[in-house]
């Protein structure tokens, strides 16, 4: 009953007052930015000659997020009223997920140039790939947010599918490193760089959870 309450004195609010809906640029702004960094880092699994140019476009796109990240946070302490589906912890939960996905891109796209990697394991390429296709389908549900009203949206389970199917790429790769691969040196190397890419696309599902838990609870 409260909290049908406070849902009702929340919608009221919305109506006579000024409302927010800047967070909802800024989380898309963020998502974009967590997917061209996912092409980078797939980029630089596929062959691509520069690894430097790579690992610095994703720096610069991971600085840009953490700037979109700070901005949601001072927003909130000039804004009165949030978007009606998301209050301000909601917003706090969303943007700190989408900074942890591109911090991860970033992780592992410095250890790969850090590491001075020699041959990619197929593995490596294919969670790219799998992170480059969950990143875009987190960036196009966040651009349906301003519409959303309700907690069922198609995004969430299929970002969670791609996870899942992540994990099973990640145990197959481990497997196949550490059965192929002779020098323990770059088993360690590799071992570290799936994790963190394999954390990256983690961060996906968590940013559509936290998404989700919000919609549901303002629902």
């Amino acid at each position: 009953m409260a909290q049908g309450l406070g849902g009702n004195i929340q919608r009221l609010m919305h109506l006579f007052l000024p409302k927010e809906e800047e967070f909802f640029k800024l989380f898309y702004e963020m998502s974009d930015h967590a997917h061209r960094a996912a092409q980078l880092l797939h980029e630089l699994y596929t062959g691509h000659p520069n690894p430097e140019e790579i690992r610095d476009q994703v720096s610069d796109l991971e600085h840009q997020v953490d700037d979109l990240r700070h901005e949601c946070t001072s927003r909130l302490n000039r804004t009165f009223v949030t978007p009606i589906m998301f209050d301000r912890q909601d917003i706090i939960d969303v943007a700190d997920e989408l900074d942890n996905v591109v911090d991860f891109i970033r992780a592992a796209a410095d250890r790969s140039v850090l590491y001075n990697v020699r041959t990619i394991p197929p593995s490596v390429g294919e969670l790219a790939a799998i992170l480059v296709e969950v990143t875009g389908c987190l960036r196009d549900g966040v651009a349906l947010l301003p519409k959303l009203r309700d907690s069922n949206v198609d995004f969430v389970k299929e970002v969670n599918t791609l996870e899942n199917k992540g994990d099973v790429v990640l145990k197959q790769g481990l497997a196949a490193l550490f059965r192929d691969e002779q020098d323990p040196i770059e088993i360690l190397k590799w071992k570290e760089i799936l994790d963190y890419v394999e954390e990256a696309i983690d961060h996906t599902e968590d940013t559509v959870n936290s998404i989700e838990a919000a919609l549901v609870k303002n629902s």
